[in-house]
């Protein structure tokens, strides 16, 4: 009688979404399945476990995320995110630090610099030069130290500000998302899904801001029961189809 050899190889890669949302790339999809074992020794004679049994005890799922939106480190920093539509604002208050940077409240469309910045004094009367006096980033205003601008100066500002995004970090108790990973294996080209009901990402471990690389940052959390599925044959945790 001759067996059929059934080969699986497997070389993953796919898309990951959550809440329908689609992460963008990301590496190091992985479970984490921690178990408890409780045994019952054999006290009839010739020692081991006359009993066994092992249960789980928490499963956890992480990803490294390469994809640096605001929505993703919310994801990461239990955070929130509101939109700030483009707009002018005038005679804005900052404080002048002479050599380093007096910030605006809003981030500072840099497109038309000249056309649209103007620094004057706190009475409004005497306005500042470009370049001579201050010049101009998306955080706020650099006073140049040999300018006539001088130190703790109040000085008053129009601008255009930007269409942004912000993220305010570690504002959220945690939320509970679904997770869908769009799969392939490219070894054999076929498809897969894997869906897992509840994740509670916990704060990310790290976040590297400047390098000399395409940076990544990793987020993990806690595979939760989901109630909501029933059946004897049916996890409450995380399902794969597979062609």
């Amino acid at each position: 009688m001759s067996l059929e050899q059934i080969n699986e190889a497997y070389i993953g890669s796919g898309v990951v979404y959550v809440d329908g949302r689609d992460v963008g790339n990301c590496e190091n999809v992985n479970f984490a399945i921690d178990q408890e074992t409780k045994s019952q020794k054999n006290f009839r004679g010739g020692g081991g476990n006359f009993a066994s049994r092992t249960s789980i005890s928490s499963v956890k799922l992480s990803m490294t995320l390469l994809n640096f939106s605001n929505a993703n480190l919310a994801l990461a920093l239990r955070g929130k995110v509101t939109v700030v539509p483009a707009g002018t604002i005038t005679e804005e208050t900052v404080v002048a630090v002479l050599g380093g940077l007096a910030e605006t409240a809003k981030m500072i469309d840099t497109t038309d610099i000249a056309g649209t910045v103007v620094v004057k004094d706190e009475a409004g009367t005497t306005p500042y030069v470009l370049g001579t006096d201050y010049q101009v980033s998306a955080a706020g205003l650099k006073i140049l130290s040999t300018g006539s601008i001088t130190a703790d100066e109040i000085l008053k500002v129009d601008y255009a500000n930007r269409a942004t995004n912000v993220l305010q970090a570690l504002v959220d108790s945690g939320a509970e998302v679904r997770v869908v990973l769009d799969g392939v294996n490219d070894d054999s080209g076929k498809p897969y899904v894997l869906r897992v009901h509840r994740w509670k990402p916990t704060p990310t471990s790290g976040l590297s801001l400047i390098s000399d690389d395409y940076a990544s940052f990793p987020v993990e959390g806690e595979v939760l029961a989901d109630e909501t599925v029933q059946g004897a044959d049916k996890s409450k945790f995380f399902m794969r189809e597979a062609a």
